[in-house]
């Protein structure tokens, strides 16, 4: 995380410090590693939805005060399904994967020479690989938060609207991003007999200002996203994905009657748990 050029130069020479001692302890003739990294560089988002995972407990514990609740940022973690040429889907069982610690606003401090001093993390990364101590500790059914208390700004109830809202933005973001995708072949060509299982992060923001105050962002998307990272007490939600898809992508290959078309299945609706977020007839290039 930055926010100078100075900062973001000492992030490069952390890169390059890594690669001289991975340099000294290997003699081998291969490609310096910092030849082959690529970088993407993300707007932070600085007001996030906040909540505090002990208000949904795993074992049944009673839950804590609201004076003792600490707001964690979390991220989204959909499932989404490319199917044929082209349609796209997003599975309604959605993770909310949080901080390890709860959320303050990052401060970048300068050590003695004016150079900025590394900044603790723990509060901002919120992906569950980089956490895997923590088990199943930070994971939870996106559900599961309906009625625990926003923390971030007001302390009012998260309700069934407000979650609704954010999966129609789900949507939505799903929709343009794979639209903007078909522009650019080179890089995505949907197939007529084929489907593609993706996982997708979003970054959900509350903002007092904003005409809607939670707002939906897209994060990243992940080819052969790691689904294990689910953990023992969600994995029932994998085997519904997997049945949703097979009765969506799959078994209309094998039964015509299963069969449907675009007027049968809008936008929006639900089937076998999974949204329909965008369709358009895509043409092999002749």
């Amino acid at each position: 995380m930055f926010n100078s050029v100075a900062a973001l130069e000492a992030i490069f020479q952390e890169f390059e410090e890594s690669d001289d001692d991975e340099d000294q302890a290997d003699d081998s003739t291969a490609v310096v590693t910092s030849q082959l990294r690529h970088f993407v560089i993300q707007e932070y988002l600085a007001n996030p939805l906040l909540f505090d995972p002990a208000e949904c407990t795993l074992d049944g514990s009673p839950k804590p005060c609201l004076d003792q609740l600490r707001g964690h940022k979390f991220h989204l973690r959909a499932y989404c399904v490319a199917s044929g040429a082209l349609q796209v889907y997003l599975f309604d069982k959605i993770l909310a994967l949080f901080s390890a610690v709860p959320y303050s606003t990052p401060v970048v401090r300068s050590d003695q020479d004016g150079d900025p001093e590394p900044l603790d993390l723990s509060a901002h990364l919120t992906n569950t690989s980089l956490q895997t101590h923590r088990g199943e500790d930070g994971v939870r059914l996106f559900r599961e938060l309906e009625t625990c208390h926003i923390l971030s700004g007001s302390t009012r109830p998260f309700t069934a609207k407000d979650m609704s809202q954010i999966i129609e933005q789900m949507v939505v973001v799903l929709r343009e991003t794979f639209k903007a995708a078909l522009e650019n072949p080179n890089h995505f060509q949907p197939l007529p007999n084929a489907f593609e299982l993706f996982g997708v992060d979003f970054m959900v923001t509350d903002d007092s200002e904003a005409d809607s105050r939670i707002n939906v962002s897209l994060l990243e998307i992940n080819a052969e996203p790691a689904i294990e990272l689910t953990g023992p007490r969600l994995s029932w939600i994998l085997s519904d994905l997997f049945d949703a898809m097979a009765k969506t992508c799959v078994q209309p290959f094998f039964d015509s009657s299963k069969q449907v078309d675009g007027m049968s299945w809008a936008v929006g609706a639900n089937r076998d748990g999974l949204i329909k977020c965008f369709e358009q007839e895509v043409r092999a290039p002749e």
